[in-house]
């Protein structure tokens, strides 16, 4: 009676672990590496990390899977390396916030500065000595950034910190508003990203074949002298 009631109370046991192994859970934390068919992930209250394969998940909010992202993987059964995850999603406001934020001037575009947002917390600023953006970071609210940098100026200079408010009008361009001010960022689009490089690359190629052109040009108006030279030499019997 006592083994039969032992082996009731194990299949039991084995049937609560199964539904557990059935039933969805969530890892949360921040991305610290992604690839195609995976994304490893860093436990928001410890240093632990687990990869998770992505070849099957619902990547639909994954938004790039931007290094340093807010994470939510959904995933079934133990969480273990190359444990399966079901649908991955990371924090919209971080990946609209990286990108390069440009405030154009209309009257003197060669005047144009900005700010470059990078992943990991890491910010640049273009075109500006004196506003040094350092660094920035989510804030609770979404569609909020908090900017961090330095302002310098006559021989000094001093912390700021400012907060960004992302917006994104009809034809889904993205703006970034400093909080308090009139200053307006807008976002560079990948497509304009692109066409600047291709532009940068096709200028670069262009560049020393028009001055191998060139040569080939003032080579062909000079006589060789290496054959002027043998022709003129006598002939040795």
């Amino acid at each position: 009676m006592k083994s039969s009631k032992l082996w009731i109370v194990t299949l039991a046991a084995l049937g609560l672990a199964a539904c557990g192994e059935r039933e969805s859970k969530t890892f949360t934390g921040f991305i610290t590496d992604a690839t195609m068919n995976t994304v490893t992930v860093q436990d928001q209250s410890s240093e632990s990390t687990y990869t998770f394969s992505t070849a099957e998940a619902d990547r639909s909010e994954a938004l790039g899977l931007l290094v340093g992202a807010p994470v939510v993987v959904e995933y079934k059964g133990r969480l273990e390396e190359g444990a399966r995850a079901l649908k991955v999603a990371t924090n919209p406001t971080y990946a609209e916030a990286v990108g390069r934020w440009m405030l154009y001037d209309p009257e003197n575009p060669e005047f144009s500065m900005g700010i470059e947002i990078r992943v990991e917390g890491e910010a640049a600023s273009i075109n500006s000595a004196t506003l040094v953006y350092t660094g920035w970071e989510l804030l609770d609210e979404a569609g909020k950034i908090l900017l961090k940098g330095q302002s310098i100026g006559n021989g000094g200079s001093f912390d700021f910190s400012q907060t960004g408010i992302i917006s994104k009008d009809a034809a889904g361009n993205y703006s970034l508003t400093i909080e308090g001010t009139k200053i307006v960022y807008d976002k560079v689009s990948e497509e304009a990203e692109t066409a600047t490089t291709e532009d940068a690359e096709a200028a670069a190629t262009a560049e020393p074949t028009a001055a191998a052109a060139e040569g080939a040009a003032a080579a062909a108006t000079e006589p060789d002298a290496a054959v002027e030279g043998s022709a003129a030499a006598p002939a040795q019997e």
